[in-house]
C-alpha cells in the first residue's frame, strides 16, 4: 500500500555545509510523492544555502525575521501535505526514515506527536546534547517524564499543529529564550488530550560538530528554555510542571551536579552548574511576561497593551 506524502521542513541559518549534508541523507530517503521545505532564517549572507537548496531541489523560503521557531512555523504553514516532519540541518537521516515516519504518523492519526531516535556516529564522541537512543517504540502522555523527542526529528499532523499554533516564536534560537521551543510544543500538544509516540525505526544521528567550550555554553542556553518552558508550565498546567519541574531542576540539575563532581568530570559538572543556573535565569524572566493561548506574548504586543 502506498504510504501518504510527507512534506520535510528544515530550518537553516547561514549553515551551508551542514544543510548540504542534511539535504543529501534526506533526497536519499524521500519518495517522488514527498516535498522538501528549507527555510532560511537570519542568515546576512543567503545565497549559499539558496545554492545547496536549489541543488538538492528543495522549495526555498525566507523568514521575514531571525528565529529557527519562526522558521518552522513559515514552513509547516506553507507546506503541501497534511504530514509534517522536522529536520534540523546539523542531523543525517538513516535508511527508511521517511518511509517509518509517515507510516507512524498514518498509523497513529490522533497522536499529537511522533518522535523520531537521534543517536551519534560511531566515533564522534558523547558531548551532544540532541540525542534520543531509546531502541523500543513508546506511548507518551501528560505524566510521561523525560526526553519525549526532539524537533531535530519530529513528526506532526498539520491539524494538531494548528490546533496548538505551532512553536512559540519567544522561544528557541535567535530568541530572547533560545532554547526549549521543542518540548514546550511537545507539552501543549498532548494538552490537547492526546498521547505522543516514539518510533525509533524513524532514526537519524546527529553530527557533532560543536567543541568542548561551545557545549559548556550551550548548556546554559538550554538551561534558559527549560526555565522559560518551566514558568509556562507553572500558569498553564501545574500537573505537567510537576513532572517537567522533578526532571528539569533535580535530576537533570542539582543532581546532574552532583554526580559530575563525584566523577570529577569537571567539563560536565561546569555545563550541569551553567544550565541550572540557566533554568532560574529563565524562570525568573519568564514568569514576568504574559502567556496568550500558550504562546509569550511578543514584545512588541507587550509595548502596546502598557501604552
Amino acid at each position: 500500500m502506498t504510504r501518504p506524502a510527507l512534506s520535510v521542513v528544515l530550518p537553516t541559518c547561514g549553515r551551508p555545509d551542514l544543510l548540504d549534508g542534511a539535504l543529501a541523507s534526506l533526497r536519499e530517503s524521500l519518495a517522488p510523492t514527498d516535498e522538501l521545505v528549507v527555510v532560511e532564517s537570519g542568515s546576512p549572507d543567503p545565497e549559499p544555502v539558496w545554492e545547496v537548496a536549489r541543488r538538492h531541489g528543495a522549495t526555498l523560503l525566507v523568514a521575514d525575521a531571525p528565529g529557527v521557531s519562526k522558521a518552522r512555523n513559515l514552513g509547516w504553514r506553507s507546506a503541501a501535505h497534511q504530514l509534517i516532519a522536522f529536520i534540523d540541518d546539523d542531523v543525517r537521516v538513516r535508511s527508511g526514515w521517511a518511509e517509518a515516519m509517515a507510516t507512524a504518523l498514518a498509523a497513529h492519526p490522533g497522536a499529537a506527536f511522533v518522535s523520531g531516535r537521534i543517536d551519534l556516529p560511531e566515533g564522534q564522541g558523547t558531548l551532544s546534547l540532541t540525542v534520543k537512543e531509546d531502541p523500543t517504540p513508546a506511548e507518551y502522555d501528560r505524566t510521561s517524564a523525560g526526553v519525549l523527542g526532539h524537533s531535530a526529528n519530529l513528526g506532526m499532523h498539520r491539524e494538531v499543529l494548528a490546533a496548538v499554533g505551532g512553536f512559540d516564536e519567544e522561544m528557541g534560537p535567535g530568541t530572547r529564550w533560545p532554547a526549549g521551543e521543542d518540548p514546550d510544543l511537545l507539552d501543549r500538544a498532548l494538552a490537547t488530550g492526546a498521547h505522543g509516540w516514539y518510533a525509533p525505526d524513524a532514526a537519524a544521528y546527529h553530527e557533532h560538530w560543536r567543541r568542548a567550550r561551545q557545549y559548556v555554553a550551550l548548556q546554559h542556553r538550554y538551561g534558559t528554555g527549560a526555565g522559560a518552558r518551566l514558568a509556562k508550565l507553572w500558569r498553564e498546567d501545574r500537573d505537567r510542571f510537576g513532572v517537567v519541574a522533578r526532571d528539569n531542576l533535580w535530576q537533570w540539575g542539582a543532581a546532574s551536579v552532583g554526580r559530575e563532581l563525584l566523577k570529577r568530570d569537571w567539563l560536565r559538572a561546569a555545563g550541569s552548574v551553567l544550565r541550572l543556573l540557566g533554568m532560574l535565569r529563565g524562570i525568573a524572566t519568564a514568569l514576568r511576561v504574559p502567556v496568550d493561548d500558550g504562546h509569550f506574548r511578543p514584545r512588541q504586543r507587550r509595548r502596546a497593551s502598557s501604552s
